[in-house]
C-alpha cells in the first residue's frame, strides 16, 4: 500500500481552506443571532421609537415602550456594537444607523428586510419535525410554523406589489395592462395562493375595473387577507377564498401566481385545473424563483439563499401529501417549460421583467 504524503504547498491550502470555512461558518452564527435582535427590536418597536426622536438613551426608551431597562440596556449596546445603531458616549445615545429606516422601519420601503429576521424562528420552532422528515418523507405543514410565519411571509414581499406590480411588471407583459383596464369587458382576475392578500389589493387599486378574486389554502393567510383589504377600503370589492387546489371560478382572463407554484404539492394538476376554468384568450402569469438555469454548485448569494429555503421551508410544506411532486424553491425554467405542457398549455415563455430574485412566465392555453 502507497501513502501519498502532502507536500508544504498542499497543506498550506489546506489551512486556508479550514480557516476560511470556520470563519464563514463563525459569521453565518453571528448573523443567525444578529437576526435573532432585529427581530426582537421589530417586535418591540424599538427601531421605531429610536427614529422618533434625535437620540435616546436606553432608558428613555424602556420607560417610553415599558420594557425592561437591564434588557433595552444590553440590546441597545448590542446593536451598537452590530452597526445597526450610533452611540454617542456620557450619556450614552443611540440614534438610527444609515440605512435602518429604509430596511428596518417602514414597511412599504422597496429595501425592507425586517420581516427575514422572524424566519429563523418559525424553522426553528418545527425543526424536530424537519428532521423526522427527513427519516419518514413527511412534510412540515405551512400553519405548523407558526402565526408569524405568514405575517413574515406576507409583510417581505408587500412593498414589491406596492411599487412594482401594477408600475413595472405589468406593462412589461405585452397587452396585460390594456386588459385589466378595459372597462368595456371587465377582467376577471385571480391571485392563487394570495396570501395575505396584498397582491389582489393593489391590482384591484390600479385597476378598478377588473372582478379581483384571491384563494389560498391557509386559513390563517386568508383571514389576514379579508383584513387587509378591509383595512384598505377595498372589503366589498374583493373576495378571498379558502381553496386547495385551482379556484371554483369560470371564465378567469388572467390567473397569477405569486412566489407560490413550488410551494403547491401538486402544481401540475392545480395548473391543468385552472386551464379549463379560464376565458377563451385567458393566460396564467407565473412569479417565481429566479433560479440559475443549471445546477450550479458553488452557487452565489441568491441561489444559496433558495437552496436554503428549499431545505427548511418550501420543500417540507409541499411534501404533506404523499405524493408531492416536491419541486421545492430551485424551480428552473426546463421545469417551469415541463410542469406547463403536462398541464396542456401551448406556450411557456420567460417575460422580460429583470429582477434579482424573480422571474417571471406566461402561460397560454
Amino acid at each position: 500500500m502507497t501513502t501519498t504524503v502532502p507536500d508544504e504547498s498542499t497543506a498550506i491550502d489546506l489551512t486556508t481552506q479550514v480557516d476560511e470555512l470556520a470563519g464563514r461558518l463563525l459569521e453565518a452564527g453571528v448573523g443567525a443571532l444578529e437576526l435573532f435582535t432585529i427581530a426582537i427590536g421589530d417586535a418591540l418597536g424599538l427601531y421605531r421609537a429610536v427614529g422618533e426622536s434625535p437620540s435616546s438613551t436606553a432608558a428613555e426608551l424602556a420607560e417610553r415602550l415599558s420594557l425592561d431597562l437591564r434588557y433595552v440596556t444590553e440590546w441597545c449596546d448590542q446593536q451598537a456594537i452590530a452597526g445597526l445603531l450610533l452611540a454617542s458616549s456620557d450619556p450614552r445615545r443611540f440614534t438610527l444607523a444609515p440605512g435602518v429606516t429604509e430596511v428596518l422601519v417602514d414597511p412599504l420601503s422597496p429595501a425592507y428586510l425586517a420581516p427575514v429576521a422572524r424566519f429563523p424562528g418559525c424553522v426553528g420552532d418545527v425543526l424536530p419535525a424537519l428532521i423526522d422528515g427527513f427519516r419518514t418523507g413527511a412534510g412540515v405543514p405551512y400553519a405548523d410554523y407558526g402565526p408569524a410565519a405568514v405575517a413574515a411571509q406576507a409583510a417581505i414581499n408587500r412593498p414589491s406589489f406596492v411599487h412594482a406590480l401594477a408600475q413595472e411588471w405589468v406593462p412589461a407583459i405585452p397587452g396585460l395592462e390594456a386588459r385589466l383596464q378595459d372597462t368595456s369587458r371587465p377582467a376577471v382576475v385571480a391571485d392563487i395562493g394570495c396570501g395575505a392578500g396584498w397582491a389582489t389589493i393593489a391590482l384591484a387599486a390600479a385597476y378598478p375595473a377588473i372582478s379581483a378574486y384571491g384563494f389560498d389554502a391557509d386559513a390563517a393567510s386568508i383571514e389576514q387577507a379579508r383584513a387587509n383589504a378591509a383595512e384598505a377600503g377595498a372589503g366589498d370589492r374583493l373576495r378571498f377564498e379558502l381553496v386547495d387546489g385551482a379556484p371554483p371560478v369560470d371564465g378567469i382572463d388572467v390567473a397569477f401566481f405569486f412566489e407560490c407554484l413550488h410551494d403547491m404539492a401538486h402544481p401540475t394538476d392545480v395548473l391543468r385545473q385552472l386551464r379549463a376554468s379560464l376565458a377563451d384568450d385567458g393566460c396564467v402569469i407565473v412569479m417565481d424563483e429566479r433560479a440559475a438555469d443549471d445546477f450550479t454548485a458553488p452557487g452565489d448569494l441568491i441561489e444559496r439563499y433558495l437552496a436554503s429555503s428549499s431545505v427548511t421551508w418550501c420543500l417540507p410544506q409541499s411534501r404533506t401529501d404523499a405524493d408531492s411532486e416536491a419541486l421545492g424553491t430551485l424551480l428552473r425554467p426546463a421545469t417551469m417549460t415541463r410542469i406547463a405542457a403536462d398541464a396542456g398549455y401551448a406556450s411557456c415563455e420567460i417575460v422580460a421583467i429583470e429582477h434579482p430574485v424573480w422571474r417571471f412566465y406566461r402561460l397560454e392555453r
